[in-house]
């Protein structure tokens, strides 16, 4: 019986180093482009793009692609479409509390720990509390004296005393006037949330009025430095809290 041909590997044959190219859709074209133009600063809110007739044939395309567009690029918050005469797709207005929940959402799906989440608390509300003692107005100092009028007053309702914690931190991030700051401390909120949603104790309850109040005296007297001391000393408390709890 005839012996099978040896098969000789090749030692010219090439190792495969890049991926297949594959052909992006004109839609996904569409919306990289708006993205860009978004980033770049060539677009605005309110700014009309067209209707989907007259984006076809800008950018010599069929309609169904510019459907295809148009529908991710609403889904993801970055225009608008409004149908009948005189409608079509317009960049949207911001809405930075969109973007917080889908940041919350992907912090959830990543599994993001809670160590992880005190670790970027302490940056971003450290920040915060500087900002805030440098240009809190009379506005936001009155919002956080009655924050703190509401803690006191719910000492012995923990779920209520709680929720003026949570309102605290968030005044805090609302004085400081930057709105990054202030969206990311939003989306971290969601994570931290149920598992402070717990009953505290009178005991711990004081403790936190008094942190509160620390840190908002600071605030109070434009000093941020200490205003910013004091809220990386109150999160460190926390967290020493926590994991004396779980021991």
């Amino acid at each position: 019986m005839p012996k099978e041909p040896t098969r000789l590997r090749s030692v010219d044959a090439p190792r495969r180093v890049f991926n297949p190219i594959r052909p992006v859709s004109l839609a996904s074209r569409i919306v990289a482009d708006v993205r860009e133009g978004l980033f770049a600063g060539r677009l605005h809110p309110g700014d009309f793009l067209g209707s989907e007739k007259a984006l076809a044939a800008q950018f010599e395309v069929s309609r169904i692609s510019v459907r295809d567009a148009l529908r991710a690029l609403e889904a993801t918050g970055i225009i608008e479409i409004r149908a009948g005469a005189g409608g079509g797709a317009r960049i949207a207005s911001p809405n930075l509390d969109r973007c917080t929940d889908a940041l919350a959402i992907q912090f959830s799906l990543a599994g993001v720990s809670r160590e992880e989440v005190l670790d970027a608390q302490w940056a971003i509300e450290g920040m915060a509390a500087e900002l805030a003692a440098a240009r809190a107005t009379d506005d936001d100092r009155r919002r956080l004296r009655e924050v703190l009028a509401d803690a006191e007053g719910s000492l012995d309702e923990p779920v209520r005393f709680t929720e003026c914690s949570l309102a605290f931190h968030l005044a805090v991030a609302d004085a400081s006037h930057n709105r990054a700051l202030g969206a990311q401390l939003k989306a971290l909120r969601h994570v931290v949330w149920p598992a402070n949603h717990r009953r505290p104790g009178r005991d711990l309850a004081e403790w936190v009025l008094a942190s509160h109040r620390a840190i908002a005296e600071r605030i109070e007297v434009g000093d941020g430095v200490g205003a910013r001391a004091r809220m990386c000393q109150h999160l460190e408390g926390i967290r020493a809290k926590k994991s004396a709890a779980k021991s």
